[in-house]
């Protein structure tokens, strides 16, 4: 059974979607719970996402705002960037569009102001990186620096928030073999 708070990101993802004029499209249950909260997939090709914390809500919806104002389109190099379709501050909602890969996305624990993490912090991060993008670090880190340019400094760049290559869920399973 669906937690209160699950339920309470159900709620405002509906309300959010009527609202809008769209609909949740497919079942019930999010396409993906987080940390942060939950999406669902809409109607409208996007994404409804529902936030637990406003700080997070705040931040997500300030990066993409600071993305447009950059002038990012819908890629940064060539990693696709969801773009915001609208949001609703009361229902701590946020509608982007959806993504294919590669792409980088989750910005609610992006920082709108250097963190000015000390150096050791930064030497773990980078030697994480190192380990989950090999040859493919450089043009990460070149995203990152966009990014900082923009305002947002971003250190959630893992599998899953940044995908590199095309995935293909046949190949890709974490099922053994």
């Amino acid at each position: 059974m669906p937690s209160i708070k699950n339920l309470d990101l159900q709620r405002r993802a509906f309300l959010y979607a009527n609202a809008a004029g769209i609909a949740i499209d497919g079942p019930v249950e999010p396409f993906n719970g987080g940390d942060d909260g939950s999406v669902w997939f809409t109607t409208n090709i996007s994404v409804v996402k529902t936030f637990y914390d406003e700080r997070n809500y705040i931040h997500e919806l300030t990066c993409y705002q600071r993305l447009k104002s950059a002038g990012i389109g819908r890629k940064i190099r060539e990693f696709n960037v969801p773009q915001l379709m609208g949001s609703n501050d009361g229902l701590l909602a946020i509608e982007i569009t959806t993504v294919f890969p590669p792409y980088i996305l989750d910005f609610g624990k992006a920082y709108l102001v250097d963190p000015e993490f000390p150096e050791h912090v930064m030497e773990e991060w980078h030697e994480r990186m190192r380990k989950w993008w090999h040859d493919d670090l450089k043009e990460i880190r070149t995203v990152l620096a966009v990014l900082r340019r923009c305002g947002i400094w971003y250190y959630d760049a893992k599998p899953g928030n940044v995908m590199v290559k095309d995935w293909n869920p046949e190949i890709d399973a974490d099922e053994e073999w």
